[in-house]
Protein backbone atom coordinates (compact mmCIF):
# COMPACT_ATOMS: atom_id res chain seq x y z
CA UNK A 1 0.00 0.00 0.00
CA UNK A 2 2.80 2.42 0.90
CA UNK A 3 4.61 1.65 -2.35
CA UNK A 4 1.46 2.35 -4.38
CA UNK A 5 0.84 5.54 -2.43
CA UNK A 6 4.44 6.63 -3.04
CA UNK A 7 4.08 6.05 -6.79
CA UNK A 8 0.85 8.04 -6.86
CA UNK A 9 2.41 10.98 -5.02
CA UNK A 10 5.45 10.94 -7.34
CA UNK A 11 3.12 11.30 -10.31
CA UNK A 12 0.97 14.01 -8.77
CA UNK A 13 3.74 16.04 -7.13
CA UNK A 14 5.08 17.71 -10.34
CA UNK A 15 1.56 18.96 -11.17
CA UNK A 16 1.21 20.39 -7.67
CA UNK A 17 4.35 22.48 -8.24
CA UNK A 18 2.99 23.66 -11.60
CA UNK A 19 -0.52 24.33 -10.31
CA UNK A 20 0.03 27.93 -9.03
CA UNK A 21 1.58 29.09 -12.31
CA UNK A 22 -1.01 27.27 -14.40
CA UNK A 23 -3.82 28.72 -12.30
CA UNK A 24 -2.51 32.26 -12.79
CA UNK A 25 -2.23 31.70 -16.54
CA UNK A 26 -5.74 30.30 -16.67
CA UNK A 27 -7.31 33.13 -14.66
CA UNK A 28 -5.41 36.13 -16.01
CA UNK A 29 -4.62 35.10 -19.59
CA UNK A 30 -6.60 32.26 -21.11
CA UNK A 31 -9.97 32.96 -19.49
CA UNK A 32 -9.91 36.68 -20.54
CA UNK A 33 -9.03 35.58 -24.08
CA UNK A 34 -11.92 33.12 -24.17
CA UNK A 35 -14.30 35.65 -22.58
CA UNK A 36 -13.28 38.24 -25.18
CA UNK A 37 -14.19 35.81 -27.97
CA UNK A 38 -17.58 35.22 -26.33
CA UNK A 39 -18.24 38.94 -25.93
CA UNK A 40 -17.37 39.56 -29.59
CA UNK A 41 -20.78 38.17 -30.63
CA UNK A 42 -22.70 40.27 -28.10
CA UNK A 43 -23.57 43.93 -27.83
CA UNK A 44 -22.79 45.03 -24.28
CA UNK A 45 -21.62 48.23 -22.63
CA UNK A 46 -19.85 46.33 -19.80
CA UNK A 47 -22.17 47.98 -17.26
CA UNK A 48 -25.67 46.74 -17.96
CA UNK A 49 -26.63 43.22 -16.93
CA UNK A 50 -28.31 42.68 -20.29
CA UNK A 51 -26.22 41.47 -23.22
CA UNK A 52 -27.75 41.37 -26.68
CA UNK A 53 -26.62 38.59 -28.99
CA UNK A 54 -25.74 40.09 -32.39
CA UNK A 55 -23.82 37.25 -34.00
CA UNK A 56 -21.26 38.46 -36.53
CA UNK A 57 -22.63 42.01 -36.65
CA UNK A 58 -19.65 43.33 -34.66
CA UNK A 59 -17.26 41.79 -37.18
CA UNK A 60 -19.22 43.18 -40.12
CA UNK A 61 -19.17 46.63 -38.57
CA UNK A 62 -15.47 46.32 -37.91
CA UNK A 63 -14.65 45.39 -41.52
CA UNK A 64 -16.63 48.39 -42.71
CA UNK A 65 -14.45 50.70 -40.64
CA UNK A 66 -11.82 52.46 -42.71
CA UNK A 67 -9.48 52.57 -39.72
CA UNK A 68 -9.41 48.78 -39.48
CA UNK A 69 -8.63 48.36 -43.18
CA UNK A 70 -5.86 50.98 -42.97
CA UNK A 71 -4.41 49.38 -39.83
CA UNK A 72 -4.41 45.98 -41.52
CA UNK A 73 -2.45 47.40 -44.46
CA UNK A 74 -0.03 49.23 -42.16
CA UNK A 75 0.55 46.05 -40.15
CA UNK A 76 1.46 44.17 -43.34
CA UNK A 77 3.89 46.91 -44.44
CA UNK A 78 5.35 47.18 -40.94
CA UNK A 79 5.88 43.42 -40.72
CA UNK A 80 7.52 43.12 -44.13
CA UNK A 81 9.76 46.10 -43.38
CA UNK A 82 10.99 44.46 -40.18
CA UNK A 83 12.20 41.32 -41.97
CA UNK A 84 15.50 42.84 -43.23
CA UNK A 85 16.17 44.41 -39.83
CA UNK A 86 15.33 41.22 -37.95
CA UNK A 87 16.76 38.59 -40.28
CA UNK A 88 19.12 39.75 -43.03
CA UNK A 89 21.11 42.37 -41.13
CA UNK A 90 21.52 40.37 -37.88
CA UNK A 91 22.60 37.34 -39.92
CA UNK A 92 25.16 39.39 -41.84
CA UNK A 93 26.62 40.92 -38.70
CA UNK A 94 26.62 37.55 -36.91
CA UNK A 95 28.67 36.03 -39.73
CA UNK A 96 31.12 38.95 -39.64
CA UNK A 97 31.34 38.86 -35.85
CA UNK A 98 31.82 35.09 -35.81
CA UNK A 99 34.88 35.54 -38.02
CA UNK A 100 36.57 37.77 -35.44
CA UNK A 101 39.36 35.82 -33.78
CA UNK A 102 39.31 37.56 -30.41
CA UNK A 103 36.61 36.28 -28.05
CA UNK A 104 36.85 39.48 -25.99
CA UNK A 105 36.01 41.60 -29.01
CA UNK A 106 33.17 39.26 -29.88
CA UNK A 107 31.74 39.48 -26.37
CA UNK A 108 32.08 43.27 -26.29
CA UNK A 109 30.24 43.75 -29.57
CA UNK A 110 27.52 41.28 -28.62
CA UNK A 111 26.97 43.09 -25.33
CA UNK A 112 26.79 46.49 -27.04
CA UNK A 113 24.41 45.36 -29.79
CA UNK A 114 22.24 43.32 -27.43
CA UNK A 115 21.91 46.07 -24.81
CA UNK A 116 18.86 47.81 -26.40
CA UNK A 117 16.94 44.53 -26.13
CA UNK A 118 16.97 44.64 -22.33
CA UNK A 119 15.92 48.28 -22.11
CA UNK A 120 12.34 49.28 -21.41
CA UNK A 121 10.53 49.98 -24.67
CA UNK A 122 8.97 53.11 -23.16
CA UNK A 123 12.37 54.50 -22.16
CA UNK A 124 13.72 53.62 -25.59
CA UNK A 125 10.91 55.56 -27.25
CA UNK A 126 11.57 58.62 -25.07
CA UNK A 127 15.20 58.60 -26.23
CA UNK A 128 14.11 58.33 -29.85
CA UNK A 129 11.71 61.23 -29.35
CA UNK A 130 14.77 63.37 -28.72
CA UNK A 131 16.65 61.82 -31.67
CA UNK A 132 13.68 62.49 -34.00
CA UNK A 133 13.18 66.07 -32.80
CA UNK A 134 12.92 68.16 -36.01
CA UNK A 135 14.87 71.10 -34.53
CA UNK A 136 17.31 69.74 -31.95
CA UNK A 137 17.35 66.05 -32.89
CA UNK A 138 20.66 64.43 -33.74
CA UNK A 139 19.39 62.93 -37.01
CA UNK A 140 18.44 66.29 -38.49
CA UNK A 141 21.65 67.84 -37.19
CA UNK A 142 23.63 65.20 -39.09
CA UNK A 143 21.60 65.83 -42.24
CA UNK A 144 22.10 69.59 -41.96
CA UNK A 145 25.84 69.08 -41.44
CA UNK A 146 25.93 67.54 -44.92
CA UNK A 147 23.85 70.35 -46.39
CA UNK A 148 20.60 68.36 -46.48
CA UNK A 149 17.19 69.50 -45.31
CA UNK A 150 15.84 68.19 -42.02
CA UNK A 151 12.98 65.70 -41.94
CA UNK A 152 9.83 65.70 -39.82
CA UNK A 153 10.35 62.09 -38.80
CA UNK A 154 7.14 61.63 -36.80
CA UNK A 155 4.77 64.12 -38.45
CA UNK A 156 5.44 63.43 -42.13
CA UNK A 157 3.02 60.79 -43.42
CA UNK A 158 5.65 59.46 -45.84
CA UNK A 159 8.28 58.92 -43.15
CA UNK A 160 6.44 58.26 -39.87
CA UNK A 161 5.82 54.54 -40.39
CA UNK A 162 9.46 53.95 -41.33
CA UNK A 163 10.52 55.81 -38.20
CA UNK A 164 8.46 53.33 -36.13
CA UNK A 165 10.10 50.48 -38.05
CA UNK A 166 13.54 51.92 -37.26
CA UNK A 167 12.80 52.18 -33.54
CA UNK A 168 11.33 48.67 -33.33
CA UNK A 169 14.16 47.19 -35.36
CA UNK A 170 16.81 48.87 -33.23
CA UNK A 171 15.12 47.69 -30.04
CA UNK A 172 15.12 43.95 -30.85
CA UNK A 173 17.89 43.78 -33.44
CA UNK A 174 20.45 42.37 -31.02
CA UNK A 175 18.24 39.46 -29.96
CA UNK A 176 18.30 37.83 -33.39
CA UNK A 177 21.99 38.60 -33.79
CA UNK A 178 22.73 36.57 -30.67
CA UNK A 179 20.48 33.79 -31.97
CA UNK A 180 22.30 33.62 -35.29
CA UNK A 181 25.67 33.80 -33.57
CA UNK A 182 24.68 30.85 -31.37
CA UNK A 183 23.49 28.99 -34.46
CA UNK A 184 26.83 29.55 -36.18
CA UNK A 185 28.70 28.39 -33.08
CA UNK A 186 26.66 25.17 -33.01
CA UNK A 187 27.71 24.13 -36.53
CA UNK A 188 30.31 21.33 -36.26
CA UNK A 189 33.71 22.60 -37.32
CA UNK A 190 34.35 19.32 -39.13
CA UNK A 191 31.91 20.40 -41.86
CA UNK A 192 33.54 23.75 -42.51
CA UNK A 193 37.08 22.40 -42.23
CA UNK A 194 36.34 19.61 -44.74
CA UNK A 195 34.85 22.14 -47.16
CA UNK A 196 37.88 24.42 -46.83
CA UNK A 197 40.21 21.48 -47.57
CA UNK A 198 38.15 20.80 -50.70
CA UNK A 199 38.74 24.39 -51.79
CA UNK A 200 35.35 25.95 -50.99
CA UNK A 201 35.25 29.74 -51.11
CA UNK A 202 33.84 31.75 -48.17
CA UNK A 203 30.61 32.30 -50.11
CA UNK A 204 30.28 28.57 -50.92
CA UNK A 205 31.08 27.77 -47.30
CA UNK A 206 28.22 29.97 -46.15
CA UNK A 207 25.65 29.14 -48.84
CA UNK A 208 26.18 25.38 -48.99
CA UNK A 209 26.92 24.56 -45.35
CA UNK A 210 26.23 27.32 -42.84
CA UNK A 211 23.00 28.66 -44.32
CA UNK A 212 21.21 25.24 -44.51
CA UNK A 213 22.27 24.46 -40.94
CA UNK A 214 21.00 27.89 -39.82
CA UNK A 215 17.54 27.25 -41.28
CA UNK A 216 15.99 26.22 -37.89
CA UNK A 217 17.25 29.48 -36.34
CA UNK A 218 16.03 31.48 -39.33
CA UNK A 219 12.61 29.84 -39.20
CA UNK A 220 12.26 30.60 -35.49
CA UNK A 221 13.37 34.21 -36.01
CA UNK A 222 10.87 34.67 -38.85
CA UNK A 223 7.91 33.33 -36.86
CA UNK A 224 8.76 35.43 -33.81
CA UNK A 225 9.24 38.52 -35.99
CA UNK A 226 5.68 38.20 -37.31
CA UNK A 227 4.33 37.80 -33.77
CA UNK A 228 6.48 40.68 -32.51
CA UNK A 229 5.14 42.96 -35.22
CA UNK A 230 1.62 42.38 -33.96
CA UNK A 231 2.29 42.49 -30.24
CA UNK A 232 5.02 45.00 -29.48
CA UNK A 233 4.33 47.77 -32.01
CA UNK A 234 1.71 49.35 -29.77
CA UNK A 235 4.25 50.99 -27.43
CA UNK A 236 6.27 52.97 -30.02
CA UNK A 237 3.11 53.94 -31.91
CA UNK A 238 1.38 55.14 -28.75
CA UNK A 239 4.36 57.14 -27.50
CA UNK A 240 5.82 58.48 -30.75
CA UNK A 241 2.91 59.12 -33.13
CA UNK A 242 -0.43 58.24 -31.49
CA UNK A 243 -1.27 56.46 -34.74
CA UNK A 244 -0.78 59.57 -36.85
CA UNK A 245 -0.33 61.43 -38.97
CA UNK A 246 -3.67 60.60 -40.57
CA UNK A 247 -3.54 57.01 -39.23
CA UNK A 248 -0.47 56.22 -41.34
CA UNK A 249 1.20 54.46 -38.40
CA UNK A 250 -1.88 52.82 -36.88
CA UNK A 251 -1.54 49.05 -36.85
CA UNK A 252 -3.92 46.35 -35.62
CA UNK A 253 -2.80 46.45 -31.99
CA UNK A 254 -3.22 50.22 -31.82
CA UNK A 255 -6.55 50.05 -33.67
CA UNK A 256 -7.88 47.74 -30.95
CA UNK A 257 -6.97 50.40 -28.40
CA UNK A 258 -8.59 53.15 -30.49
CA UNK A 259 -11.84 51.26 -30.96
CA UNK A 260 -12.19 50.90 -27.21
CA UNK A 261 -15.53 49.48 -26.10
CA UNK A 262 -17.18 49.71 -29.52
CA UNK A 263 -15.34 46.94 -31.37
CA UNK A 264 -12.67 45.91 -28.87
CA UNK A 265 -13.52 42.21 -28.59
CA UNK A 266 -14.23 41.74 -32.30
CA UNK A 267 -11.01 43.54 -33.29
CA UNK A 268 -8.93 41.59 -30.78
CA UNK A 269 -10.43 38.26 -31.83
CA UNK A 270 -10.08 38.97 -35.55
CA UNK A 271 -6.47 40.10 -35.09
CA UNK A 272 -5.74 36.91 -33.15
CA UNK A 273 -7.29 34.79 -35.91
CA UNK A 274 -5.32 36.59 -38.64
CA UNK A 275 -1.98 35.99 -36.97
CA UNK A 276 -2.83 32.40 -36.09
CA UNK A 277 -3.52 31.81 -39.79
CA UNK A 278 -0.31 33.57 -40.83
CA UNK A 279 1.71 31.54 -38.32
CA UNK A 280 0.04 28.29 -39.44
CA UNK A 281 0.89 29.08 -43.07
CA UNK A 282 4.50 29.69 -42.13
CA UNK A 283 4.70 26.40 -40.26
CA UNK A 284 2.91 24.53 -43.03
CA UNK A 285 4.93 25.77 -46.00
CA UNK A 286 8.23 27.05 -44.61
CA UNK A 287 9.08 24.35 -42.09
CA UNK A 288 9.61 21.89 -44.93
CA UNK A 289 12.58 24.03 -45.99
CA UNK A 290 14.18 23.70 -42.56
CA UNK A 291 17.16 21.38 -42.44
CA UNK A 292 17.72 19.65 -39.13
CA UNK A 293 21.09 18.08 -38.58
CA UNK A 294 20.95 14.32 -38.03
Amino acid sequence: MSVRKGLTMSRVEPYLYLAPALLLLLVFKYWPMLFSVILSVFKWNLVSQNKTFVGLANYAGLLNRELFVVSLKNTAVYTLALVPLYLALPLLLAVILYGVASERIQSAYKAIIFSPTVLSFAITCMVWLWIFNPIHGILNRVLMAFGLQGVSWLSDSKVALWSIVLVSGWKAFGYNLVLFFAGLASIPKEYTEAAQIDGASPWQLFWKIKWPLLSPTTFFALVTTIIYAAERAFIPINILTKGGPYNTTTNLSYAIYVFGFNFFDAAATLTFIIFVIVTAIQIRYLERLVHYET
